[in-house]
């Protein structure tokens, strides 16, 4: 089971059909796409996973920002086809153009010599990321790796990082579920600032992504007691975004708990 992999619709390296080819690899029986921002890969992948016989959940990585800081928001279980959800997804695709523009045009103030057009032309699934302009500064020789470029530069409070439109956390929590899904709160272990879960929870939270390749054994352990005493589900997954990525974590490498791969597999057969 893998419920945290990234296709080439958003930032990861790897097509909705290698996705599945590489799950079948891995022995896997169910796994989730969840771009960021972005269900295409989702619908691509179906009739391959139909076929290798792979439970393909719906899934979405839902960037926010807000009260509760840069956090992402998984959503599992949603009507992929929902309007007002498909609405959304416009939305931010054009959105994140426009912001990457007014990034690329602050590092050009900066003496950077790259160009919007070049970026756009990394996102191969129309989904621009920080992570592409991150990819364009190191072929400029400005950089010799995408994590140096993305930390020193892109990041939240660093020189180039331009503050977004408004999308909170509830935001998509609330979303989520109007689209008749569940909402998880993605990888709580690696945010740089400490998180409410409290109030998050309070948002209608469903779960917690405890099980994440880049999650200790000590985390994993406190936030599978914080799912516990909020009532909340629990989730796990790789965050596989490719071999040459800032997520290399091979699909399928996190070892996830008996207790979750039980949880997921009943509300499959139900559904």
């Amino acid at each position: 089971m893998d419920l945290h992999i990234h296709s080439t619709k958003s930032d990861g390296e790897l097509t909705p059909k290698e996705i599945v080819d590489e799950a079948t690899k891995a022995g896997l029986h169910m796994i989730s796409i969840t771009d960021h921002d972005q269900i295409e890969g989702y619908h691509l992948a179906k009739p391959y996973a139909e076929q290798a016989g792979i439970s393909l959940i719906p899934g979405i990585e839902l960037n926010t920002d807000g009260i509760d800081g840069e956090l992402h928001i998984l959503g599992y279980h949603f009507d992929p086809h929902h309007e007002e959800l498909i609405k959304h997804i416009t939305w931010r695709t054009e959105d994140r153009r426009q912001w990457a523009d007014k990034i690329v045009t602050q590092l050009q103030t900066m003496d950077y010599d790259i160009d919007f057009a070049s970026c756009i032309n990394r996102a191969k699934g129309g989904i621009i990321v920080r992570t592409h302009i991150a990819d364009e500064l190191v072929s400029q020789g400005y950089f010799t790796n995408s994590i140096d470029a993305y930390t020193t530069l892109l990041q939240k409070g660093a020189p180039a990082f331009i503050e977004r439109s408004s999308f909170t956390a509830k935001d998509a929590i609330s979303l989520i579920h109007k689209a008749g899904g569940e909402a998880y709160l993605a990888h709580p272990g690696i945010y740089p600032f400490e998180l409410s879960i409290e109030r998050i929870a309070g948002y209608g939270l469903d779960g917690i992504e405890v099980y994440h390749s880049k999650h200790s054994d000590e985390q994993i352990s406190y936030w599978k007691n914080q799912a516990r005493e909020f009532g909340l589900k629990i989730s796990g997954g790789s965050d596989h975004h490719g071999p040459n990525s800032r997520n290399p974590y091979p699909i399928g490498s996190v070892r996830i708990g008996a207790e979750c791969i039980k949880q997921w597999s009943k509300e499959v057969s139900l559904s």
